[in-house]
């Protein structure tokens, strides 16, 4: 178990090493990080400009404290809680089935192709996922710790709040206790009470009960065109699970998130399934691990037999460490991996003074980070009337006239253009592609050559170079 731990650690650790370029979300969370410890803002105004990702606004403050301020700073708590991951499920595969089936689903959980893309990013979604796999693991003999652990999970993502699931399933029967003691029944109450308040659980009610969404296909395509070989196994396997209290709770979990991914979340991100590809992975190993051991009485022959053909078949699994594992792996454009980083190198070797030029941009997540300033004006599609954006101290619009108005303002700037379906609304990007002057271009990131995020740099009002 401590080679495949360290080996885990290890390829996430490489992952992360070339301190390749933020993506847009990953930006945002580092951003608020690096201006709380730099004094900019107080923490409670930082936490609530993400409220729904306090506890990873935290961790990221925590590490660039620690380590400086840096990608690779920002995505090592992901590595580490990607490494523990493997820990927890081998633990509960082991719990379901025996230590054959532990080790089997510790393997898959380690080398994953899209657990690795995800322990690499500056993102709470790997953590979720280790949290949910401890709060069942713990559930039986230490409840206290599933239900700081539960906190823990809800406080990084609103999606984590599903490791409250298994713990009201194993506590139903303790309802008649707590009528006896009805001092213990009030701090419980009041503790979930404050906890709901604070995590605006109303909101998140309103949300499940707008279902106005329908990602039916992609999730066949996800679970039965490319993951049947985890899925299935996984399915058989949850049925073979002698504990109740386990077996409701992990088909409660998978239950409520994919019906939410299906039916209510915008996205169809892969990273919001996380917590459910972990409990897949270990279901994955516990029925390996319980046909091996009722059926041929040697679980270790067949788990092994198992690893070994997922290794040698390569598929969804990563058998050499790499500087980048794609998240785009599974779904086309699940993340605008765009190279920000080059992008602004390079901007600032054309543009020496771009701190104190005008810039327009539509997401302002890794303007705010790779450069000392905020942008100018912000353009979206989803802005009808002019909004006041806080966090960046600047005005958003919709529309190609206030792009136009706004720009009429000054003599010279600079348009930032995302060149895919992005937020800038297509009319103002035309606009800019046909008056303005292309001063830059960057494709996509070194480490990802193929995967093509265009990013553009147009200005207009500039002497002719």
């Amino acid at each position: 178990m401590s080679l495949l731990l360290a080996t885990g650690f290890y390829f996430r650790l490489i992952g992360i090493s070339t301190n390749h370029s933020f993506w847009a979300d990953e930006a945002f969370v580092s951003n608020i990080s690096r201006d709380i410890l730099s004094g900019d803002i107080n923490i409670i105004d930082g936490i609530s400009f993400l409220s729904y990702q306090g506890m990873q606004i935290i961790t990221t403050v925590l590490s660039f404290g620690v380590f400086g301020f840096s990608e690779w700073s920002a995505r090592i708590p992901g590595v580490i809680w990607g490494t523990i991951g493997i820990i927890f499920a081998y633990l509960l595969g082991k719990k379901l089935s025996n230590k054959a089936g532990g080790y089997l689903a510790g393997y898959l959980f380690a080398f994953s192709q899209l657990n690795l893309a995800h322990s690499t990013q500056a993102k709470p979604f790997a953590a979720i996922e280790t949290l949910v796999l401890a709060t069942i693991y713990f559930l039986d003999n230490h409840l206290l710790i599933s239900l700081i652990l539960a906190i823990i999970s809800s406080l990084y993502n609103y999606i984590g709040l599903v490791a409250f699931i298994p713990i009201i399933i194993s506590q139903g029967k303790n309802i008649n206790l707590l009528k006896k003691n009805p001092i213990k029944a009030i701090i419980i109450l009041s503790t979930i009470t404050i906890l709901l308040w604070f995590i605006r659980f109303d909101k998140i009610i309103f949300r499940l009960t707008q279902v106005q969404y329908n990602w039916i296909s992609h999730l066949r395509e996800l679970f039965w065109r490319q993951y049947s070989f985890i899925i299935l196994p996984g399915i058989i396997g949850l049925f073979t699970i002698r504990d109740k209290k386990i077996l409701y709770s992990i088909g409660f979990v998978i239950t409520s998130i994919v019906f939410s991914w299906t039916f209510v979340g915008y996205s169809r991100n892969l990273r919001y399934l996380m917590p459910v590809f972990g409990l897949f992975i270990v279901l994955f190993g516990a029925f390996w691990g319980n046909v091996g051991e009722k059926l041929l009485h040697r679980s270790m022959v067949i788990c092994s037999l198992v690893a070994l053909m997922v290794f040698l078949g390569g598929y969804k699994i990563v058998r050499m460490p790499s500087v980048y594992y794609t998240p785009n792996a599974d779904f086309f454009a699940d993340v605008q991996n765009a190279d920000y980083k080059t992008f602004f190198r390079k901007a600032y070797e054309m543009f020496p003074d771009l701190d104190t030029l005008p810039i327009f941009t539509g997401p302002h997540d890794s303007l705010s980070w790779y450069t000392k300033r905020f942008p100018t004006a912000l353009f979206s599609i989803n802005v009808t009337n002019p909004t006041y954006i806080d966090v960046v101290q600047s005005w958003q619009y919709g529309s190609l006239a206030k792009f136009i108005s706004e720009k009429d303002k000054y003599d010279k700037g600079l348009v930032m253009v995302h060149d895919w379906q992005s937020f800038m609304p297509e009319e103002i990007k035309s606009y800019v592609k046909k008056n303005m002057k292309l001063e830059l271009r960057v494709e996509s990131l070194e480490v990802s050559p193929d995967d093509k995020w265009p990013l553009e740099l147009y200005s207009w009002g500039f002497d002719e170079k």
